[in-house]
């Protein structure tokens, strides 16, 4: 039997066993069902750096997890854990990087964990928690670690990267193993420690150790995180991977209930460079006003070999994949770069949100490649009820080059206009 396959088989058994034992003890327990799937529609009239399968690019994707997840309440603590299976699909032409072709279909074990933390006590908060297994961890707010997302497909490397396609969705957000201790030793300080093993090829298989902390009183915060890469899988050192080091410092200031300032900066050490990256954001939030609009602007930068990691969305679009076209498939991907973003949103209604992005982008060197360009992202968030969202997006890119002339967009460098419907079920 397969080692993973087994140590899944030991959790689920461990939590049925489990059930059992406190059934029989008549303390407090809950398993529930699992299900989260999205369905995508996507649309691009041009495709990127990929000349050999034309400019138009029409597909599908589908990423569906499903299982179980279990606590135990005891006096002073709850023990948690769960069982969850992923399958993932992608249909049609392939992305629009020809990271996928359509033909990638792929059912596994997605997620495991065993984990206990503190429910004692008056305070509000858990003292700690501790969890082992194959999850998603991320770290801040995902600046360069938003759990293991990279799904590639069968074109890259001639399948030997393919981790069963759905690219846009990242079906596969878990790191293969993980260890992760979080400590809050009063409610203004928390803590983090994680050892983190990706069996993701395209990102060379690394083992990882992080550490964060993060200090918030009242309207002033202050974080620290560290990360530092142990081991992995580049023989022929591609990656500038080898025992890279990331100093990150981070920092946000609520100058009022309705004005927000945020930033971070890091310093990565690599074999034989010093890089460098960051952001500074700005948000206003109009609450008194009706629909309640919103606007930000951020401003980031990423030095031209910047390993940007594991980077991803934590909280909705244009987190860390900057723009729908430039961080999916034509660049930059948080690499050789300054970035500005301008956010817009509104919710007429409580279940009602409409939104609009707008980047710029301008590499810090223009040669091999120039991905100086536009995009403006317009988008919309319904949560028909509390288990279904439809989230139609529409996205207009403008590359100042295309694939002949120092870019990577094809045929041409005209506006590219870009489509998606996402459709979610969630149990």
């Amino acid at each position: 039997m397969n080692k993973r396959l087994k140590v899944s088989t030991v959790v689920f058994v461990s939590l049925s066993a489990s059930a059992s034992l406190i059934h029989a003890a008549d303390l407090d327990y809950k398993i529930e069902p699992f299900v989260d799937v999205t369905y995508g529609i996507f649309n691009s009239q041009k495709s990127y750096a990929n000349p050999e399968d034309g400019s138009k690019k029409t597909w599908q994707e589908l990423s569906a997890q499903y299982g179980v997840k279990g606590t135990i309440e005891l006096s002073q603590a709850s023990v948690y854990g769960s069982l969850i299976g992923v399958s993932s699909a992608t249909f049609g032409d392939g992305d629009a990087a020809d990271n996928t072709n359509g033909h990638e279909r792929k059912t596994n074990i997605g997620e495991w964990t065993l984990g206990i933390k503190d429910t004692h006590g008056k305070e509000a908060y858990s003292k700690y928690d501790f969890s082992v297994g194959r999850q998603n961890v991320v770290i801040g707010d995902g600046f360069f670690v938003a759990g293991d997302a990279l799904n590639l497909g069968e074109p890259p490397a001639d399948g030997q990267l393919n981790r069963g396609g759905a690219y846009y969705l990242a079906a596969r957000k878990s790191f293969d193993f993980t260890t992760v201790l979080k400590f809050r030793p009063w409610e203004q300080l928390s803590t983090e420690f994680a050892y983190l093993k990706s069996n993701n090829k395209a990102q060379f298989s690394p083992e990882l150790f992080v550490t964060d902390l993060k200090y918030q009183q009242d309207k002033i915060g202050v974080g620290f995180t560290y990360l530092d890469v142990l081991s992995l899988d580049d023989e022929e050192h591609v990656s500038n991977r080898q025992n890279l080091k990331n100093y990150a410092l981070r920092f946000n200031y609520s100058v009022n209930p309705a004005l927000e300032f945020k930033s971070e900066y890091v310093i990565q050490d690599q074999a034989n460079a010093t890089e460098h990256a960051g952001y500074l954001g700005l948000s206003y939030n109009f609450s008194d006003l009706a629909y309640k609009p919103s606007v930000g602007y951020r401003y980031s930068r990423f030095s031209e070999h910047y390993d940007p990691m594991f980077y991803g969305n934590t909280v909705g679009f244009g987190t860390w994949f900057q723009g729908e076209v430039a961080g999916n498939y034509a660049g930059p991907f948080n690499s050789n770069a300054n970035i500005h973003q301008i956010s817009l949103s509104m919710s007429p209604r409580e279940n009602l949100m409409f939104g609009a992005l707008v980047y710029k982008f301008d590499s810090l060197k223009k040669q091999p490649i120039d991905l100086n360009a536009f995009e403006i992202d317009i988008y919309s968030v319904w949560s028909v009820n509390k288990n279904i969202n439809i989230i139609p997006l529409f996205g207009f890119y403008k590359p100042k080059h295309d694939l002949s002339d120092g870019g990577n967009q094809m045929p041409n460098n005209k506006l590219n206009t870009y489509s998606q419907l996402l459709l979610q079920y969630t149990y």
